[in-house]
């Protein structure tokens, strides 16, 4: 896996690349982003951007079967599964087409890629499927910003693979094999954590819980004072210096509280950057090498999920 993750700077460059043959003909009222998993990562990066920059159109995740009743044919649909087999998102693409509504696919293969090319609707086919969709996020973020314009906005990312790896290292060595991992930000860099909880699940196979500042400190903090906690939890603090001070100040608070009662923890720094999509990436691939490493700790393999695949053969089946 360490090799698949060095890799994630070429993704975004040739995902930009392999979505430029695709072309969206019109201004849409609404794109809805159909996915499950580590298909609808890039998804949510497009919709932090959209945050942080109020660009429209409006861009809305949807992650169930069909469409919502208030999809119309002046919107577009977007349908992303790295397998091309996940069931909802098929369900989604099949009901845009009976509907007439206009649909773009991203998928490496499988029943999606099969039905794009009997409707001819819009594909961008990712080649490299043989990685795990956690690990494949540049390829479907980049195409997923080409495909609504905003290449460019990729194209000016640069991860820094070197930091982030030595960086991941030295966070998993700090993680007890024990401890479930408390994962904390901002409201504004509520993505990160979210998306660290999914990368301790599958590559950990570890329970992981997320939320973010101000509502952790009006309730959650309460749970730190059990002392019988302090050897089940590890709390992560995502802490950007840049942030709305009354949130660092919030921040600052809760890492008091936890210093009195004498509580282990960890802190990410997140590097102020102008561009708050490299800062997510950055963040994203952190995670991918604070997990990678725990895996090797725990001695667990971190691109298996046996259980998820057992599901999803049990759920074929029934």
């Amino acid at each position: 896996m360490r090799n698949q993750i060095l890799q994630f700077p070429e993704q975004l460059s040739k995902g930009v690349e392999l979505a430029k043959s695709v072309k969206i003909d019109k201004t849409y009222e609404k794109v809805i982003l159909c996915g499950m998993g580590g298909s609808i990562i890039a998804g949510e990066m497009l919709l932090f951007w959209q945050e942080a920059t109020g660009m429209s159109p409006m861009f809305y995740i949807h992650r169930d079967y069909d469409l919502p009743l208030w999809v119309s044919k002046n919107d577009l649909v977007v349908c992303i599964s790295w397998s091309g087999n996940t069931q909802e998102t098929l369900s989604c693409y099949e009901a845009a087409v009976k509907s007439d509504i206009k649909v773009v696919s991203i998928t490496t293969d499988g029943k999606l890629a099969k039905l794009s090319q009997k409707h001819k609707t819009q594909l961008v086919l990712i080649p490299d499927k043989n990685l795990p969709p956690r690990i494949g996020v540049g390829y479907m973020t980049a195409a997923l910003f080409q495909l609504v314009g905003l290449g460019e906005v990729i194209s000016k990312i640069s991860p820094d693979m070197d930091k982030t790896e030595i960086e991941g290292k030295k966070l998993a060595e700090k993680i007890n094999e024990k401890s479930t991992p408390l994962l904390y930000s901002s409201y504004k860099w509520r993505i990160i954590p979210r998306l660290w909880k999914v990368l301790f699940n599958e590559n950990d196979k570890i329970h992981a819980f997320w939320n973010y500042f101000p509502a952790m400190a009006h309730n959650e903090l309460e749970g730190f004072g059990d002392e019988e906690s302090r050897t089940k939890f590890y709390p992560i603090l995502f802490k950007d210096t840049d942030d709305d001070p009354r949130q660092n100040k919030n921040i600052d608070t809760a890492i008091a509280i936890l210093d009195k009662i004498e509580y282990n923890y960890g802190i990410v720094n997140l590097s102020p950057i102008d561009n708050a999509l490299e800062t997510i990436l950055n963040s994203y691939i952190l995670g991918l090498w604070t997990t990678y490493y725990l895996a090797q700790k725990l001695g667990v393999n971190p691109e298996k999920i046996e259980l998820i695949e057992e599901y999803k053969k049990l759920k074929s089946s029934a």
